[in-house]
């Protein structure tokens, strides 16, 4: 469990470091990176509470939202309009709802078990 919170802070701190320094200095930082620093918030905040329901809905949230990047991605890529940067972009949004549905499915695996007597 304690590896899952660290792993989720982590992606957390990535995801909203790489959105704010990808749109750093342009008018359409905080609209554009609006939606990654609030999943960003929601993983940081899980990690920091612990608790598995939190997690789950974390990682549950960066799977959706992963995916709703991906989508209309993978459509520029196969029907255009074309996009410079739709295979590079298709390629890394793969890659991350991978880790997502992976780390979801680690931290739905240890709902299962029973929680340690209080």
């Amino acid at each position: 469990m304690t590896f899952l919170r660290i792993f989720t802070a982590a992606v957390g701190v990535l995801l909203a470091g790489g959105e704010l320094a990808r749109w750093w200095g342009q008018q359409q930082l905080m609209p554009l990176a609006f939606d990654e620093v609030l999943v960003a918030a929601g993983m940081l905040w899980a990690a920091w509470a612990g608790r598995r329901i939190g997690l789950t809905t974390a990682w549950g949230a960066f799977c959706g939202f992963t995916l709703s990047l991906l989508v209309p991605t993978l459509d520029h890529l196969l029907h255009g309009p074309p996009k410079e940067s739709a295979g590079f972009y298709a390629v890394v949004l793969t890659a991350m709802l991978a880790v997502g549905l992976g780390t979801l499915v680690a931290v739905l695996r240890l709902t299962r078990e029973p929680s340690p007597a209080r």
